[in-house]
C-alpha cells in the first residue's frame, strides 16, 4: 500500500516524541545542572564618572549584565535578595580595587566568585576644529563618546582569594553631528528608542564583551580548584 512522504514524516515525528526525553526529566536535568553552576555575584557598578545622563546608569548596566548571564544558565547569579544581603556587610573601608581582599571571604561566603565593576569614565567630546575655525558652532561638530571600565573578578573557592581576571575596558564610539548632546535629546534607558541611539549602541556593544570575558573566565577558573 502506497504512504504518502507526509504520512512518513508523521510517523517519524511521533516517534520522536515517544522516544525523546520525557519534560519532567529534562527539567530535572536542567535542574541538576543549574545546582552544580558556579555562584557568582555581580554587585552594582560604582559610578565614578561624573556622567550627564538622566537615569541610573549603575542600574542599567548590573541590570542588563546580570539578566544576559542569567539567560543561558551556565552561572548561578545571586538574586538580588542576596546581593542585598552581602552589601549590608561591606564597610566604607573596603575597597573592591584595593590590595587587601581578606574580607571578600567573609562578605561573600555564599559565593564562589565575586564580580566588581566601576565606571571610571563615560564623557561625550566634541571632535574640535582646527585653529582656523576656532569658531564653529558646537550644533555643526560631531563628537566622541568614551567610556572607560574597569572590571575586577575574584575566585573565592581557596583559603585567600584569587584574582581572576582584571581588566580595563577603554573605548571610543563616534557620535555624528545631528545625535550629538547640543542636537539631539538622548532616549533614556528601558524604552523602544534606547537600543537605537548612540548611547544605547555604545552601551549594548560593550555589555557584551562585559558579559563573554566574565562567563569566559569563569567557566574556565571552575575546572579548576
Amino acid at each position: 500500500m502506497y504512504k504518502s512522504p507526509f504520512f512518513s514524516l508523521c510517523l517519524l515525528a511521533g516517534c520522536v516524541v515517544s522516544c525523546g526525553p520525557r519534560p519532567e526529566t529534562s527539567s530535572a536535568v536542567s535542574t541538576q545542572m543549574q545546582s552544580l553552576a558556579p555562584r557568582v555575584a555581580i554587585l552594582p557598578l560604582i559610578d565614578n564618572s561624573e556622567q550627564s545622563l538622566s537615569w541610573n546608569i549603575s542600574d542599567e548596566f548590573t541590570y542588563t549584565l546580570c539578566s544576559r548571564l542569567d539567560q543561558k544558565g551556565l552561572l548561578q547569579i545571586a538574586p538580588l535578595s542576596r546581593i542585598k544581603a552581602h552589601m549590608k556587610k561591606m564597610r566604607s573601608t573596603y575597597n573592591p580595587f584595593g590590595s587587601d581582599l581578606a574580607w571578600t571571604k567573609q562578605v561573600f561566603a555564599e559565593e564562589d566568585f565575586v564580580v566588581f565593576l566601576e565606571l571610571i569614565e563615560h564623557r561625550e567630546e566634541l571632535n574640535m576644529p582646527s585653529a582656523r575655525q576656532a569658531n564653529v558652532s558646537p550644533e555643526t561638530l560631531s563628537a566622541e563618546l568614551n567610556i572607560c571600565l574597569r572590571l575586577r573578578i575574584l575566585d573565592l573557592r581557596k583559603q585567600e582569594p584569587v584574582i581572576t581576571l582584571q581588566e580595563i575596558f577603554q573605548e571610543s564610539h563616534f557620535i555624528p553631528r545631528q545625535f550629538t548632546k547640543v542636537n539631539f535629546h538622548q532616549a533614556t534607558w528601558n524604552t523602544e528608542e534606547f537600543a537605537l541611539s548612540p548611547v544605547g549602541i555604545a552601551h549594548t556593544q560593550l555589555l557584551k564583551q562585559l558579559k563573554s570575558r566574565i562567563e569566559d573566565y569563569i567557566l574556565l577558573a571552575s575546572k579548576t580548584l
